[in-house]
């Protein structure tokens, strides 16, 4: 045998249901987070959109509480994300 040739790996080191759910495990946990506010959004529209059609005021509730969690985000990320001193 040439010593450019390799050796087929043995057959004990395929990989395995545990890599797969690993992998699975890994990108469920970045994914987590972005599917969780997309759904959060799409709720939200659809409360703010049914209380809108029930009594136009009632909607002024979930716009505000909506603003406010905005608000609040905002101001945890400039904490958090402050850029250096220059």
């Amino acid at each position: 045998m040439a010593y450019y040739e390799q050796q087929p790996p043995p057959e004990d080191e395929r990989p395995g249901c545990m890599d797969a759910l690993m992998i699975t495990r890994a990108v469920f946990s970045i994914l987590f987070w972005p599917i969780a506010l997309l759904f959060a959004v799409v709720i939200d529209v659809a409360v703010i959109s049914l209380l809108f059609f029930t009594y136009p005021p009632l909607a002024l509730i979930p716009v505000a509480i909506t603003g406010v969690a905005i608000w609040l985000f905002s101001r945890w990320e400039r904490h958090r994300f402050r850029p250096p001193d220059l």
